[in-house]
């Protein structure tokens, strides 16, 4: 990277880079090597934003990075809804076995594209190479021509490359539906809180706001469970049951006697509710 472009505000750099170097393609393969990829870090995953080329596909797209498209539609929520995707941002999550660290004997760099981190507020160099990246600071600093361990908000560090064949399915730990991996992870939580409790049963109408384009988390209003608490929600008619996080109380001046949980949208469209108001038989430990 120039001296030049280093002294441009984070703002102008941002624009430097996106402009003359993004994870593109072009019409017949989804990643160059003159691309770069900038990652950035949202709870325990890494992403980064491709964007749409003619003639790419979303399916082929999810194919490329090992991923599926349902999972494409979860990380970037009202992706389904749009049409004309030439240009279209697409947030891509990565493995940390898709980024190479470092150069052996076998690499070839007409196959790789460069991999930087992008930095967010309160990150450190300390957390950036061992708990981000797992590499020796001196390697990471040497790699960028630093100087000083000091980093700052949007600064732009080179960690490594991506092969431009593509993301392995086998490299990512899970596979399949998010949604499903989510509802595994609160299933572990709610078989968690029976210790000592008394499992309560009851069932009734469940009410979603099925217009609502909002795709964000698993959770519910309920009358009787615990704040905070985890509770198991099963569609008869679907056979499926999605454990949801209990974040408040049904508003009686609102709903019905009769409906006995308010669900998030994206939770009824995992029971596979077709109406807003639907029949659903609840469980929860109290």
């Amino acid at each position: 990277m120039s001296t030049t472009l280093r002294a441009l505000p984070t703002f102008l750099l941002w624009c430097a880079l996106i402009t003359n170097t993004q994870a593109t393609g072009d019409s017949l393969r989804y990643l160059l090597p003159k691309d770069t990829v900038f990652l950035t870090i949202e709870g325990e995953e890494k992403f980064f934003v491709h964007r749409l080329e003619r003639k790419q596909t979303l399916y082929s797209l999810s194919r490329f990075y090992g991923l599926s498209v349902e999972e494409l539609y979860y990380y970037n929520p009202g992706l389904k809804e749009k049409s004309g995707l030439v240009g279209q941002a697409i947030r891509i999550p990565i493995p940390n076995r898709a980024i190479k660290r470092y150069k052996d004997n076998t690499f070839a760099a007409g196959k790789h594209a460069s991999v930087y981190y992008v930095v967010k507020k309160g990150d450190t160099m300390f957390r950036i190479c061992r708990t981000y990246f797992r590499m020796p600071m001196e390697i990471i600093m040497e790699r960028n021509d630093m100087t000083s361990t000091t980093v700052k908000e949007g600064q732009r560090i080179h960690v490594g490359w991506i092969s431009t064949e593509g993301v392995p399915e086998s490299f990512r730990q899970f596979s399949g539906d998010p949604n499903s991996r989510r509802n595994e992870a609160m299933s572990r939580i709610y078989q968690r809180e029976k210790v000592a409790k008394k499992e309560k049963e009851h069932q009734g109408v469940a009410y979603w706001q099925k217009n609502s384009k909002e795709d964000s988390d698993f959770y519910a209003l309920h009358r009787h469970a615990p704040i905070k608490s985890v509770i198991a929600v099963t569609n008869p008619m679907s056979k499926r049951t999605v454990y949801v996080k209990v974040i408040g109380r049904i508003p009686d001046t609102v709903y019905g006697d009769d409906v006995v949980v308010v669900l998030s949208p994206i939770t009824a469209k995992v029971l596979n509710a077709k109406d807003p108001r639907f029949f659903v038989r609840v469980k929860y430990w109290e």
